[in-house]
């Protein structure tokens, strides 16, 4: 329901996914959430498109909720693209007959995913490593609610997981469609004071679910999970589910806190994924890459990443040559980007000059420029 509400609310498209094993309620869920709108057993469509099937899809779904089964279905070269399409509200600029642009389509949606892999793992099938972009357009939600009953936290009277979805999936067949008609009529009724309240309802869910500090990326997430959970008082406000007031806003809450666990925290994505890279690559390199600053005979380091030394206080700290630093080291980030997070988190001593290296002396090299890493990477989790 929250998707007409994003335009009112000025809130960007965005999605969530659904992650978990076999006959563990997916397809469930989704049919349940199709129910509100259409027929379940037609309005789901599948990830088996390409993007540019996708950005029909979007397009015909405006103000709406698209809901797409089977993530693992979609080539996983297209995927990342395919979560950035989506959530960005706009497809590609084409030329027309004449050469010049057509207007390309735009839409602004929730969108709704199920599937047995992330996102992050599907990509990973392939080599490559989906970036926090990506995995805050499309947040990760892990269908298991730790109930012991697949998706489900409670059988509702049913005998097993397996009956209640019978049941769910039954009821859903047999009424369909009427829910989201009178939301929208609601809505439109009420188009005039929704906005301020909306936005309002979205500012307190972050403020209460977000943790203190949040990086932006985090609090786009949690303001996407608001929106869900302003959408499903209002619901409920019109007589549409059957709920207790607070019920939408504590369900949102549970999924944002189990989205946030699996992100790995409230910081930004990319500075997380930076230091976990560069500890490592000193846990594996760390003494088989380095010559020793205070060596005398030539150690024949293959494939050397520079020097190490120990520091003031007795500890190691490894001086990395400036090539290494940014093919090895860094490899796959911007270069300054990463400078100022190992900088920030104090990994890395400046010099004296107010740039983000030193210039020691070394054996067989002379004075050069080097990153002097700190032993502080091996303190962090």
């Amino acid at each position: 329901m929250p998707g007409p509400l994003a335009n009112l609310a000025g809130e960007d498209s965005g999605g969530f996914h659904i992650r978990g094993g076999t006959s563990i309620g997916k397809s469930t869920a989704l049919k349940v959430a199709a129910s509100v709108w259409g027929n379940p057993t037609t309005y789901p469509r599948l990830w088996r498109a390409t993007a540019n099937g996708l950005e029909g899809l979007a397009a015909l779904h405006n103000d709406g909720l698209l809901i797409l089964d089977e993530l693992s279905q979609i080539d996983p070269k297209e995927s990342g693209e395919a979560a950035y399409l989506l959530a960005n509200g706009q497809g590609k600029t084409r030329a027309a007959r004449s050469g010049t642009a057509r207007q390309a389509a735009s839409w602004r949606l929730l969108f709704l995913s199920a599937g047995e892999e992330s996102l992050s793992a599907l990509m990973a099938r392939i080599g490559r490593k989906a970036n926090a972009g990506q995995e805050i357009r499309l947040a990760d939600i892990e269908a298991d609610a730790g109930a012991g009953l697949g998706l489900f936290e409670t059988l509702n009277g049913c005998a097993s997981p397996a009956a209640l979805s019978l049941a769910l999936k039954d009821a859903a067949n047999r009424h369909h469609g009427a829910a989201g008609m009178a939301w929208l009529r609601a809505v439109v009724r009420d188009r005039d004071k929704l906005p301020d309240l909306i936005i309002g309802g979205v500012r307190q869910f972050v403020a209460e679910n977000a943790p203190a500090g949040a990086a932006g990326q985090v609090l786009r997430v949690a303001q996407r999970f608001g929106l869900v959970a302003v959408a499903g008082e209002l619901a409920t406000h019109y007589g549409l589910t059957g709920w207790s007031e607070g019920e939408a806003t504590t369900a949102a809450s549970r999924c944002l806190s189990v989205w946030l666990d699996a992100f790995g925290g409230a910081g930004n994505r990319e500075d997380r994924t930076l230091l976990a890279q560069v500890r490592g690559f000193f846990e594996t390199h760390g003494a088989s890459r380095f010559e020793d600053v205070a060596a005398t005979v030539d150690q024949r380091i293959v494939n050397r990443a520079g020097f190490y030394r120990n520091g003031m206080d007795g500890a190691r700290e490894f001086l990395v040559l400036p090539e290494a630093f940014r093919r090895d080291v860094c490899a796959g980030f911007e270069l300054k980007a990463a400078t100022r997070c190992l900088l920030e988190q104090g990994w890395i001593v400046p010099g004296g000059d107010g740039r983000p290296t030193q210039k020691p002396r070394l054996p067989g090299v002379g004075t050069a420029r080097v990153y002097v890493f700190t032993n502080k990477w091996a303190d962090a989790e």
